[in-house]
């Protein structure tokens, strides 16, 4: 596989995502022209405003908050492990140049990140990293 095809396939990409950005828009407009969908999208608005509103007040009583504290430590622990799962992964594949592992095969990809920019602070698996 050689550059110019990489590129070209990046190109490819670039120009569908622009014409997917302007096909949304033009919709986008549609929409917001049409006096009955925006007195139905105004009605939902304060619908859900109310929702939320209830949904905060059932939320905020105190076993209820310490089970979404409960909720937010073990979604934070996940992704914790599911980062350092993937790159002992990465290693295990680049050593052992295999998919499975314990009768369990696993998914090796890779991501083309944005064009880098001055302000562009990611590691190599693509994250935003501290800054110092």
């Amino acid at each position: 596989m050689d550059l110019t095809t990489i590129q070209k396939r990046i190109d490819q990409l670039e120009k569908l995502q622009e014409e997917v950005k302007v096909s949304k828009e033009m919709l986008k407009g549609e929409l917001e022209n049409d006096l009955a969908y925006l007195e139905v999208a105004e009605e939902a608005k304060a619908a859900a405003q109310k929702k939320k509103q209830i949904r905060d007040e059932i939320l905020g009583k105190g076993p209820n908050q310490e089970i979404l504290a409960n909720i937010k430590n073990n979604a934070e622990e996940m992704s914790t492990l599911k980062e350092i799962l993937s790159a002992e992964l990465m290693q295990f594949y680049q050593e052992s140049q295999t998919d499975e592992i314990a009768n369990r095969k696993f998914v090796v990809t890779a991501k083309l990140l944005p064009k880098k920019s001055n302000f562009d602070n990611r590691n190599g698996l693509g994250q935003y990293q501290a800054e110092s």
